[in-house]
């Protein structure tokens, strides 16, 4: 469980420096955009605190710590695509898909 609370740290980086072209809808992108920042804070922390929790070997509150980080984290990434497709970013958008499909996993892992 270690590796995966390490892999998802490491996407988390790769996500925060990503950031969408200018927005056709400036009310809607701005939106997104401030529930991206919102919720990959929150699952920041909550990932931080999971490791804490395994380190300490409380498997129970490391899952259940985990398990909201990745609801954050999914929240959040399918915030950042919906802010893309409004600013029409969406050339190469494997990086955040695949960031999306890891925060999945991690949800499930537990």
């Amino acid at each position: 469980m270690h590796y995966l609370v390490v892999s998802a740290l490491l996407l988390l980086s790769l996500l925060l420096n990503t950031s969408p072209a200018t927005a056709s809808s400036e009310t809607d992108f701005h939106s997104y955009m401030k529930v991206w920042d919102t919720k990959i804070e929150l699952a920041s922390q909550y990932l931080k605190d999971a490791e804490s929790e395994f380190k300490r070997g409380d498997e129970l509150q490391g899952c259940f710590k985990q398990t909201k980080a990745a609801q954050f984290g999914i929240e959040a990434t399918e915030s950042l695509i919906k802010a893309f497709e409004i600013s029409g970013s969406t050339d190469d958008m494997s990086n955040i898909n695949s960031g999306l499909e890891k925060w999945k996993e991690l949800r499930d892992f537990c």
